[in-house]
């Protein structure tokens, strides 16, 4: 048994079949399915049941959970070896969510990138309840997300706050509120009352998003059954549309005010087309933090990478650790 048959059989797992795993190996099919078999002989058991469409058997899933846990050993193992040695290579794996990423790591991402250019960066973008699942198993090594993270072992630190804002079109509000729009928006700066959009169409992040999750809980403390027209894991997506007067959504600042997000900027159409106000209360917000799982080994230049983002940001403090 070596590193080489467990990357194949993950691989064989990960795809759902032996013919897109080889492909994606660049293998024959053959060899390919000589290493499972090799696997399977060695092991004295199937680890997979042929007649279900490639599923794992029992043993099969605890193969899987092994194999994760010996690969993952064997990549910490290595990055120890060479930060002992030295070296400036290696792989470095960011999580982040979708919103975030396209604002936040621009200001991070070139100047790391210049400092080590033999290092190879991933970035993995998905929902902060993924995100922390993948911190904890090892999928990532630095997680960018809402703090605290749930996460034993986790490590972090506050980066910034994010205030959330509603983005309308002033059609949207015109059509909505003919002839006194200025005074339902004035009203609702003042009040931060979602009632007074009862009537007016959503377009909301999928069920999941952390956003989303935030608007539920105002709606439902309001009361208010929003209307929703429109669903989309793109935040990108909602504001176009919102910016086209099909409905209201609701948008991170950082991803309003970025000059990396084309939407964003204030000379584009799509700016001077709606309105942003507010969603919340001024001074009720979220913590956008960067960390690491302590349990796991950090290398190097994965340190410098998260000290590189607490400059940027202007933090001065050390990381938290929540056990302390």
């Amino acid at each position: 048994m070596n590193f080489k048959n467990m990357e194949y059989f993950i691989t064989v797992v990960s795809e759902g079949s032996v013919s897109k795993a080889a492909e994606v190996l660049n293998l024959s099919q053959q060899a390919l399915s000589n290493s499972i078999a090799r696997l399977e002989q060695e092991l004295g058991c199937a680890l997979f049941d042929r007649k279900q469409n490639m599923n794992l058997t029992y043993s099969g899933k605890w193969f899987l959970e092994s194999c994760n846990q010996i690969l993952d050993l064997k990549r910490q193992t290595l990055l120890a070896i060479d930060d002992i040695n030295g070296s400036s290579r290696g792989e470095l794996r960011i999580g982040i969510g979708h919103t975030r990423g396209q604002a936040i790591l621009p200001l991070i991402l070139p100047k790391f990138s210049s400092m080590y250019p033999n290092v190879e960066i991933e970035v993995i973008e998905d929902t902060s309840r993924v995100l922390e699942d993948y911190l904890l198993k090892g999928r990532i090594d630095i997680l960018i997300g809402f703090g605290p993270f749930f996460v034993e072992g986790a490590v972090y630190h506050e980066l910034m706050k994010e205030n959330l804002s509603i983005v309308v079109s002033d059609s949207l509000l015109e059509k909505c509120f003919p002839g006194h729009a200025d005074e339902v928006v004035a009203q609702y700066e003042k009040t931060n009352d979602i009632r007074l959009f009862r009537n007016v169409p959503f377009i909301l992040l999928s069920k999941g998003d952390r956003i989303r999750t935030m608007a539920d809980n105002v709606f439902r403390f309001a009361g208010v059954r929003p209307t929703v027209r429109l669903e989309t894991s793109n935040i990108q997506t909602a504001l176009a549309l919102a910016g086209e007067g099909m409905g209201m959504t609701i948008s991170p600042d950082i991803y309003l005010d970025s000059p990396y997000v084309f939407s964003a900027n204030h000379d584009r159409e799509l700016k001077r087309k709606v309105r942003c106000f507010h969603f919340r209360k001024v001074g009720i917000s979220d913590t956008i933090a960067i960390g690491y799982n302590k349990d796991r080994y950090l290398c190097g230049f994965a340190k410098d990478f998260i000290h590189m983002a607490l400059e940027m940001f202007h933090v001065e403090d050390e990381l938290k650790d929540p056990e302390q």
